[in-house]
């Protein structure tokens, strides 16, 4: 296996036994590779794990868009880290623990940043658009990620749990993003396309 073989390897073992359970010994039994062959080819446990961050956020880069207006992009590029938290709960805390101004994330941070390209925006403004969706996707995946868990458990659920399910769904998701945009729009003196949400 080569590394990025290995790295995959690693981020389906965290899907299914979380963050805490990687060891190079346990990614050794599920690869058949040796332990001190993973261990010399990786240095350390925090590259393995950033090497299983580079494969997760390489699954989700959003691309640019040449036609696509300011609030387009902001929508697009939330639907890809919600999609991601939503595939990789469990790993998704890897995204969270580095800053967008380190590798790996920092490569994914330009290329939020190149979706923005040729919009006329003021020069901060990607940085602004940055902030607030990291407050935003933080706490909703966070909050969605153990709500799915939970309830995953019932068969049918109560009533008292009927409109708790609703509060973390695709439709509050666009909803709560349609008021960051319009926010910012407002804030900002930023044009508005009324295109319906973006989620590819």
């Amino acid at each position: 296996m080569d590394n990025q073989e290995i790295a995959k390897a690693t981020l389906a073992f965290i899907d299914e036994y979380g963050l805490e359970a990687v060891s190079f010994r346990k990614i050794s039994q599920v690869t058949g590779m040796a332990t001190m062959t993973i261990c010399n080819r990786f240095g350390s446990k925090e590259n393995l794990l950033k090497a299983a961050l580079v494969v997760m956020l390489s699954e989700n880069e959003p691309s640019f868009h040449p036609n696509e207006t300011w609030n387009e992009s902001l929508k697009r590029v939330a639907h890809h880290v919600r999609n991601m938290a939503l595939a990789h709960p469990k790993a998704y805390w890897l995204f969270l623990q580095v800053p967008p101004f380190e590798s790996p994330v920092k490569e994914y941070t330009q290329s939020v940043f190149a979706t923005h390209e040729g919009q006329n925006l003021p020069k901060t403004m990607p940085y602004d658009f940055l902030s607030v969706l990291h407050s935003f996707l933080t706490g909703f995946q966070i909050a969605e990620g153990y709500a799915n868990e939970a309830l995953s458990s019932y068969d049918e659920l109560p009533d008292d749990l009927e409109e708790f399910s609703k509060m973390f769904n695709e439709r509050t998701f666009n909803r709560d993003l349609e008021i960051i945009v319009r926010g910012f729009s407002a804030m900002y003196g930023l044009p508005l396309s009324e295109d319906a949400s973006v989620s590819d």
